[in-house]
């Protein structure tokens, strides 16, 4: 006969619901415990929401809920995350609603309301929405999507390139795994949450060309693709040097004991760099536009670029290198006509 469990707090738990450090979390009878938070109301939701089917809660709130245990944890960490977040919005302002009830205008309104004081965001929240209720369809709780047909707030795309002496300044005076990072970003264009995991495991040796060379094999997490980039120049440079050091960390860019970086974390000493140097408006993921934009300018044929960042299209590619490079126009460089020789007034022409 198993032990009776003790109740850690004054809350009456549910069945197979355990507070653990300060934490609840679920242990369902198969598969892994299921974290619910700190917070008991925001727990019992999450509880509720998988130990209920979704149509008897019946509201876009626990169709989201159910959405965020079932299909968002396979995504990319990052995107998981955000999504988190997302939710948290749309059940706010959409939330009450019975999900078989809302409709295009409902989406609208939210979309025009959030849109006030976050139109970027507000598409992105939008586009969850979306991907919930599709994944909803297929398993036939739901016959519609309320979002088809409703437009994206207009988005202005990133046109910051970062100038040559704004890298340099930033790469100075940044500690040596940062230093990697803009590295690693600017010469391979990939995103850094990709690269962050980079490392000796991440090196290859692939037949090219009928020769045998190294390359860094990169798992794009936005893409699901695959890219193979070649070392040479700063890339193999900076690969060779951490191959060579006394200790071969498992990542390329780490703490000085040889932890991985979170991304978040990268990013605020990143920004704190940028910073101290008084610069405004610049981001690692500017990087990653600068180093596709100056190869595209030094001559690489915007082909290879599109493979490099995962485009399905060539036309994203263009598009998205175009955005960063300055507008500049060559003058008209006609020749003026002798005054002799010069057109006769229209009028004279017509009497004559």
């Amino acid at each position: 006969m198993g032990r009776r469990r003790e109740i850690f707090d004054k809350h009456d738990l549910p069945p197979r619901v355990y507070l653990h450090h300060g934490s609840y979390r679920y242990h369902p009878r198969e598969g892994k415990r299921i974290p619910l938070g700190k917070d008991y109301g925001e727990a019992m939701r999450i509880w509720a929401s998988i130990v209920k089917p979704v149509t008897d809660l019946g509201t876009v709130s626990a169709l989201i809920d159910w959405y965020l245990i079932n299909v968002a944890p396979k995504k990319a960490p990052r995107t998981y995350a955000d999504n988190k977040k997302e939710a948290e919005y749309l059940k706010k302002g959409l939330g009450h609603i019975p999900y078989s009830q809302l409709k295009p205008h409902h989406v609208a309104t939210y979309r025009d309301e959030r849109g006030q004081d976050a139109p970027v965001r507000a598409n992105r929240e939008k586009a969850l929405l979306s991907h919930v209720y599709t994944k909803a369809m297929e398993k036939g709780m739901v016959d519609f999507n309320p979002c088809k047909g409703v437009k994206r707030n207009a988005e202005k795309r990133r046109e910051r390139m970062i100038e040559d002496r704004e890298f340099q300044a930033v790469y100075a005076c940044a500690e040596p795994s940062v230093q990697r990072m803009m590295t690693l970003i600017y010469r391979t264009c990939q995103r850094p949450e990709d690269l962050i995991k980079a490392g000796p495991a991440s090196i290859k040796r692939i037949e090219h060309e009928g020769r045998e060379i190294r390359v860094l094999r990169i798992q794009q997490g936005k893409t699901g693709k695959t890219v193979d980039i070649i070392l040479a120049g700063d890339l193999e440079k900076l690969v060779d040097e951490h191959l060579s050091a006394k200790t071969v960390w498992p990542t390329f860019v780490h703490t000085r004991v040889g932890k991985k970086y979170t991304y978040s974390g990268l990013v605020a000493m990143f920004g704190r760099y940028v910073r101290k140097e008084k610069l405004t408006d610049f981001g690692m993921y500017d990087l990653k536009g600068k180093g596709a934009t100056d190869m595209f300018r030094s001559g690489t044929p915007i082909e290879r670029i599109q493979h490099l960042l995962g485009h399905e299209s060539v036309t994203t590619t263009e598009i998205y290198i175009k955005a960063r490079l300055p507008d500049v126009s060559m003058p008209n460089m006609r020749e003026m006509a002798e005054k002799d020789s010069s057109p006769m007034p229209l009028q004279s022409a017509q009497r004559k």
